[in-house]
């Protein structure tokens, strides 16, 4: 039983500081997101319901985001096409991700009401994170 305790403790213990280290980055995302979608009329019941819109949201609208980012990334670095024009592609593809992901939540969730508006304007602020990331070449291509 010892063995056990030692082969496993470490990994729970890495898989645990990894899950409130990520949970602290979206709970951040959120709270930074809330704050600007409220400039915009974003109205909310508790801090709990931002979280979970946000956390909804994030898993909703990933496999599209992972799209968002690959195409111009081929396109780029594969096909020769102008940098600004991967970017600009970027950025349009990941804000109608997101916002896509924010709006199909935004519809379901009760305790949480984002104009179209606010929802734009947080995916795109969150695709401007991320433009940087987005055509950086990565070692091993």
């Amino acid at each position: 039983m010892r063995r056990f305790w030692e082969k496993y403790l470490a990994k729970g213990l890495a898989f645990l500081i990894l899950l409130v280290l990520i949970l602290g980055m979206i709970s951040a995302i959120a709270v930074f997101g809330g704050a600007v979608m409220r400039f915009f009329g974003f109205q909310y019941r508790s801090v709990g319901s931002i979280l979970l819109f946000f956390l909804l949201a994030a898993l909703l609208s990933l496999p599209a985001s992972l799209f968002a980012e690959a195409l111009p990334r081929v396109l780029y670095f594969r096909f020769q096409c102008p940098k600004g024009f991967a970017v600009f592609l970027y950025l349009a593809l990941d804000t109608l991700a997101t916002a896509a992901g924010l709006a199909i939540v935004d519809y379901f969730l009760d305790s949480v009401s984002a104009s179209g508006t606010a929802t734009l304007a947080v995916s795109f602020l969150l695709a401007l994170w991320g433009v940087r990331d987005a055509l950086e070449e990565k070692k091993g291509e």
